[in-house]
């Protein structure tokens, strides 16, 4: 598709994201800019064609290894049948960094082995606690490493957000699509014959194919945040709730400061529960916002979805756990995380200085002590020349 001013100039469809980009790069190679779904090809391999996804050795790094078979493997099987081998290391924090155990060396020695000595080289750490410690899963990433220098290692801290399950889902999905999504960005970086491009994201955004090549779990449900996103656009609104057309009922997402609403979640169509961020969608009829006026999206989805990526900004994204005892504490907090959100922003593409929080939040976290709090911060900022 070819957009103007937020004006729909020309529209292609398919399923292959590299024959429609090398189409676009024919017809318009003075294109300004290049923003690419793929989305729906990643669930596609996740769900169907798992001959393409790569084995992944699954590592928790907790206290004690699960004894109930059924809490030694993920609860949800999209996620489980991607794992080949699990592994449990001694270690671990807790929610606010405090260390459960030392990590048992001897034992990540013998697992390392272990690994080597079989075909998996792409290989998932998620520790207890490591959004707010990442040591000891810096420390299996940097052992494995030395054992297999060939590994491609996803770890949780990298992603944040809360929930074993939520983290262990998203570092598997990432490390099964290591090797499918460097193909992918390979034939989309053929067909675009040296015009640049980026990757949308989750949350609507978008990141550099570089950073998908080792992220590429934040390609995934891009497409309902973009379709909110480029509804918007077309109604002329920056902050309206969108009606969704959708089988087989009709849904309903929040658009502010013309990014969408988003939050970690139960991907659709996935079957499992992520923490990176993608569009918070409810049925028809559930409560909302006040404030903020009605727009149906009347036209075809993949139109909406063009519209939105064109219009995209690089984003970022943290979801973390923090301990306070005073406002002024608080408020120090919230800058670094402002500033570190900004500073992932700028790596994304963001024109340095431009990253503007477009969401932040601090909420108590339920049945915990006393000052511990919940930080989300959003950032987006302005494409970098």
């Amino acid at each position: 598709m070819t957009v103007r001013d937020g004006e729909v100039l020309r529209h292609v469809s398919g399923p292959d994201p590299a024959k429609l980009l090398g189409e676009v790069v024919r017809r318009h190679p003075d294109a300004a800019g290049l923003v690419i779904d793929v989305s729906s090809v990643l669930v596609e391999h996740v769900l169907h064609r798992h001959g393409e996804l790569s084995p992944v050795a699954m590592i928790r790094v907790v206290p004690r290894a699960a004894t109930d078979p059924a809490l030694a493997r993920h609860p949800d099987d999209v996620v489980e049948r991607l794992v080949t081998r699990r592994y449990t290391v001694p270690g671990g924090h807790d929610l606010f960094g405090r260390e459960l155990r030392p990590i048992d060396r001897g034992a990540l020695h013998a697992v390392c082995q272990e690994i080597r000595q079989g075909p998996a080289r792409h290989i998932a750490v998620v520790a207890s606690g490591s959004p707010a410690q990442p040591r000891h899963e810096r420390e299996v990433a940097d052992a494995l490493q030395a054992a297999m220098p060939d590994a491609e290692i996803s770890v949780a801290y990298e992603f944040g957000g809360q929930g074993l399950a939520a983290r262990e889902a998203t570092v598997v999905l990432n490390a099964a699509l290591s090797a499918a999504g460097g193909k992918i960005l390979d034939v989309c970086e053929r067909a675009a014959r040296g015009t640049p491009f980026q990757i949308a994201r989750g949350d609507g955004g978008w990141v550099s194919p570089s950073r998908l090549r080792t992220l590429p779990v934040l390609g995934i449900g891009a497409a309902d945040a973009l379709q909110l996103q480029g509804a918007a656009v077309l109604a002329g609104a920056d902050d309206c709730r969108v009606l969704l057309d959708r089988a087989p009922h009709p849904l309903v997402g929040d658009v502010r400061h013309g990014l969408a609403a988003v939050r970690p979640q139960l991907v659709a169509g996935l079957g499992t529960a992520l923490v990176v961020p993608t569009a918070a969608l409810t049925r028809t009829g559930t409560s909302g916002p006040g404030d903020l006026a009605l727009v149906k999206a009347d036209r075809p989805a993949e139109e909406l979805t063009c519209v939105g990526a064109a219009l995209s900004r690089p984003t970022a994204w943290l979801d973390e756990i923090a301990f306070i005892e005073s406002t002024a504490e608080l408020d120090r907090v919230r800058r670094d995380a402002q500033a570190r959100a900004t500073a992932i922003a700028t790596a994304n593409g963001a024109t340095p200085g431009s990253a503007d929080v477009v969401e932040m939040s601090t909420v108590a976290v339920p049945y915990s002590p006393s000052g511990t709090v919940r930080v989300r911060v959003r950032v987006a900022g302005v494409p970098d020349a």
